[in-house]
């Protein structure tokens, strides 16, 4: 929210450039006081402040202040700003753009840098014993699958994506030893990476997963925990 103030500093008018420094000298302050006191420390008129707020894309210094108070407190902009029918372009620009930054924060700050870690280690392990790495996903969690084999196909790595029930259960029957499994979820979900080991000495399962209403897939020997993927906060009219 900082930046986007910072950077529109230029196409404001200079009464409301002076109420954008105000806010970057001091967001904390800022977010505070009233009115009245603001337009006195900015040396502009109340309509001013007002216009200021309103120039940024929110509905008044209330709902200013409101998304502020969140993004000095928390480090994360307010996560959802519903378009109403009376937005103009630029408003559902502001506010869509706005939430999808928020909803990667917030996944940046919830991440588990240990679930993390062990996935990449698996999927490296995976490449350098030239196994074969598979993403599955459903509706629009496919075109997900089909954007991270897409961006591995092109580092050179084997990999495959299934968006079909019948050719994931396929395909992980299928696979041989030293094969990686990734599951693409729906926003809020969990996505889940299973591995199963070059040695055949060790392929006894130590963990299960079998999705609802097909035939039990192959039981990997090793299940990573669950990494937290973004929930989509897009804009919604209301």
């Amino acid at each position: 929210m900082l930046d986007r103030i910072k950077a529109s500093l230029p196409s404001l008018a200079p009464a409301e450039q002076r109420v954008g420094k105000l806010v970057l000298l001091d967001p904390r302050t800022f977010a505070s006081l009233p009115v009245s006191e603001l337009a006195e420390r900015a040396h502009v008129s109340k309509p001013t402040v007002v216009r200021f707020c309103r120039s940024m894309g929110y509905d008044g210094l209330s709902d200013f202040k409101l998304k502020l108070a969140g993004t000095v407190s928390e480090g994360v902009p307010f996560i959802h700003r519903s378009v109403d029918t009376d937005d103009k372009v630029g408003d559902v620009l502001v506010k869509v753009i706005d939430n999808t930054v928020a909803a990667f924060l917030k996944y940046r700050n919830d991440a588990s840098t240990h679930a993390i870690e062990k996935a990449v280690d698996a999927l490296v392990s995976t490449y350098n014993n030239r196994g074969r790495i598979e993403f599955y996903g459903a509706g629009n969690s496919g075109i997900v699958a089909q954007d991270a084999q897409h961006k591995f196909f092109r580092l050179g790595i084997n990999a495959v994506a299934y968006s079909d029930g019948h050719m994931q259960v396929m395909g992980a029957s299928s696979s041989g030893l030293g094969t990686a499994w990734s599951s693409c979820p729906t926003p809020g979900a969990h996505a889940t990476l299973w591995t199963r080991p070059t040695s055949p000495a060790n392929t006894a399962p130590r963990s299960s997963w079998s999705p609802p209403a097909v035939h039990p897939w192959p039981r990997p020997a090793t299940s990573i925990s669950p990494l937290t993927t973004p929930r989509a906060t897009t804009a919604t009219a209301r």
